[in-house]
């Protein structure tokens, strides 16, 4: 009996027990999150954290604002973002760190947009803009797009500047500034388009890697190194190339200048090697030297080769026609030539203070139907410099020559 009454006090224990967790169950789901959390413990399943925006919508602020980095006074800010949907700028835009524009997404920057680059002194991490995507640039005479930096006033390399990382797709840049970057605008294996484009105050202004370029009414100033063609095809038309200690710098290229200055850049104006070369309807004056060609093939016609501190143009085993053209008044010698694989005809030389032409090879120079300054034999012959002057030079052949300068040429 005795242990009958106890079995009877327990199992009223346990009754008492599990209606006192009933109760419990019921408190707790009075409210609606306990009761997706509890339905969502019973099935084995684990809550996740809410969703986060995309990155293209991102608004990256640092936790404390610090006048080095946000100054408050920008439109939209980003800092170490990637665009991973089609994104739009407008007003003022500031970046600290790089955004990317990742390959399914497209960038579009309106008219009157600045883009400005937090300057990080001392630091190798430079602010700059990846494009991976599709970038469109496109703004108006009036409103133009502006890439810098954030400082007051912007020197060169203050900010990385806008990279072209495998994108073939239609980029473009119009009437676009881009200024104190390391790199204005680098491209490897992609294309874009450039109109009304101004590079400035950049170590390098154009840096194009296997890639295809075609730009017009663009400038390229004061930057260590104005444009770098390699392995590529760039066109450049009615562009200025000026006041860079190095003009253009161009390798194993397809490289077309059509009515381009290239003018004041402090040591040549171009540098070429192994290039397939085109230039026309231009002008490359006032530079150290003017061009300096080696290898590779082309041709060279109605360009003006003026002015020049140094030999206005060298070609060295390069295939290269060279026809109705201006040497006049550079320092010291207008061509020079170091093998017989360039022709020279319907040019006029005038006002050198070296040589007209120096073959500078063994091979013979064809330079006929050209106007040297005059119809005189011996002063003709007296500013080309060849087997005449010195037996182990090839020789120069010069006649017939013009009786006066091409009408062709001012």
């Amino acid at each position: 009996m005795k242990n009958l009454a106890f079995a009877s006090i327990g199992f009223c224990l346990i009754i008492l027990s599990l209606a006192g967790c009933q109760n419990t169950f019921v408190t707790r789901e009075e409210t609606p999150l306990n009761k997706s959390v509890m339905s969502a413990r019973l099935h084995g399943i684990i809550p996740l954290e809410p969703a986060r925006p995309p990155a293209s919508h991102a608004f990256n602020t640092p936790a404390t604002p610090s006048r080095e980095s946000f100054d408050g006074l920008s439109d939209l800010r980003y800092e170490q973002a990637t665009l991973t949907e089609d994104a739009t700028w407008r007003g003022t835009v500031l970046i600290k760190g790089a955004v990317v524009v990742a390959p399914q997404a497209t960038l579009r920057i309106e008219p009157g947009t600045t883009v400005r680059f937090a300057r990080i002194e001392g630091s190798i991490k430079k602010a700059r803009l990846v494009v991976l995507g599709r970038i469109q640039c496109i703004g108006t005479a009036e409103r133009p797009i502006r890439f810098s930096s954030d400082a007051p006033t912007p020197v060169r390399g203050d900010w990385g500047g806008i990279l072209l990382l495998s994108t073939e797709k239609r980029n473009q840049f119009e009437h676009t500034s881009v200024e104190g970057a390391e790199t204005g605008i680098e491209a490897h294996f992609s294309a874009f388009t450039a109109k009304s484009v101004r590079v400035t105050l950049s170590k390098t202004g154009v840096v194009l890697r296997d890639s295809i370029v075609s730009a017009e009414s663009s400038s390229f100033s004061a930057c260590e190194t104005g444009i770098e063609v390699h392995d590529g095809e760039f066109e450049l038309r009615d562009s200025s190339v000026s006041t860079n200690r190095l003009g253009m710098s161009l390798s194993r290229s397809s490289v077309v200048l059509t009515s381009t200055s290239v003018t004041d850049n402090a040591r040549y104006g171009i540098l070429a090697e192994e290039c397939r070369l085109r230039i026309s309807s231009g002008s490359i004056s006032s530079n150290g030297a003017g061009a300096v060609v080696t290898g590779g093939e082309g041709q060279i016609f109605m360009t003006r080769f003026m002015l020049n501190k140094d030999t206005a143009l060298q070609l060295g085993s390069a295939r290269m026609k060279v026809n109705r053209s201006l040497f006049a008044d550079n320092d010291r010698d207008a061509l020079r030539i170091e093998d017989g694989r360039a022709t020279v005809w319907g040019c006029a030389f005038r006002g050198n203070g070296g040589f007209n032409l120096y073959n500078a090879g063994r091979e013979v120079v064809t330079a006929v139907q050209n106007w040297w300054g005059g119809d005189d034999e011996k002063s003709v012959s007296s500013k080309v410099f060849g087997g005449s002057q010195e037996p182990r030079s090839g020789t120069v052949q010069v006649f017939p020559w013009l009786s006066s300068q091409p009408p062709i040429l001012p």
